[in-house]
């Protein structure tokens, strides 16, 4: 029988995060008052990412925007005042695209490389806090077919497994698991959203400690948390004949 563990979620302020900032400048700062402990997993807002790549864009109407989603998205399925896309393997609002907590007539982009990016961070704390095994989160906000409000999704992590597998195993009754597959990352993912928030609560960062994790000193495969368009459970809903898959 699994142990049962007390998993701690911790949002951290930061003050305000610019272009003009780097990355692990702001999370040094950040990490000040909040020390980052061995088995720990850092959570960061893809927006924060993103501007610290320099990816706010200006734009002066509402034409221009839906330009810009169409070039940034990789499937644009439409929507009246929200138009649904495709985005890196992602369903998403906008390709990603932004306008909340950034200036009026600007947007933030969905980060450059994130998975380098995340993979980069995991080693730096490594080596700059003297850890052993430590994780990378990057969220962003997601939105599930049919269900109010948002959640939390991976855009990219590193330093443990984001999916466990329990397909082959026996549940309770000694059923064999033929689909289950567990959603770590995301999972974590939607529990950083929840206490970073949404508004003006300046917590782009959160620490999740004694989080049911496998960490690994292994390179996390790009598409290790994209699931096969074919065996996907809402693909009778999105195929069309402008976006095949």
């Amino acid at each position: 029988m699994q142990k049962s563990r007390t998993i701690s979620v911790e949002a951290i302020k930061s003050s305000l995060i610019t272009s003009r900032n780097t990355l692990t400048d702001v999370i040094l700062k950040a990490l000040k008052k909040s020390k980052i402990q061995n088995g720990d997993i850092l959570a960061i807002t893809s927006k924060v990412v993103a501007i610290t790549q320099g990816r706010v864009i200006k734009f002066k109407t509402e034409k221009e925007f839906r330009e810009l989603v169409e070039k940034e998205a990789d499937a644009v399925f439409g929507g009246k005042k929200v138009t649904l896309t495709l985005k890196n393997g992602i369903f998403t609002p906008w390709a990603g695209i932004d306008r909340s907590n950034t200036q009026k007539g600007t947007a933030i982009l969905w980060p450059l490389n994130a998975h380098e990016v995340a993979h980069e961070l995991e080693k730096w704390l490594k080596k700059t806090y003297l850890l052993q095994k430590v994780g990378i989160i990057i969220v962003d906000s997601f939105c599930a077919p049919l269900r109010k409000g948002v959640t939390g999704i991976a855009l990219a992590h590193a330093g443990f497994r984001g999916v466990t597998d329990k397909r082959g195993t026996k549940d309770l009754y000694g059923n064999t698991l033929n689909f289950t597959q567990e959603a770590v990352a995301d999972s974590l993912a939607t529990m950083a959203n929840l206490v970073m928030g949404q508004g003006n609560e300046q917590t782009p960062f959160a620490l999740i400690r004694n989080a049911p994790v496998a960490f690994t000193n292994k390179n996390i495969p790009l598409d290790a948390l994209v699931m096969e368009k074919k065996a996907c459970l809402y693909s009778p809903l999105y195929r069309s004949k402008k976006n095949k898959f």
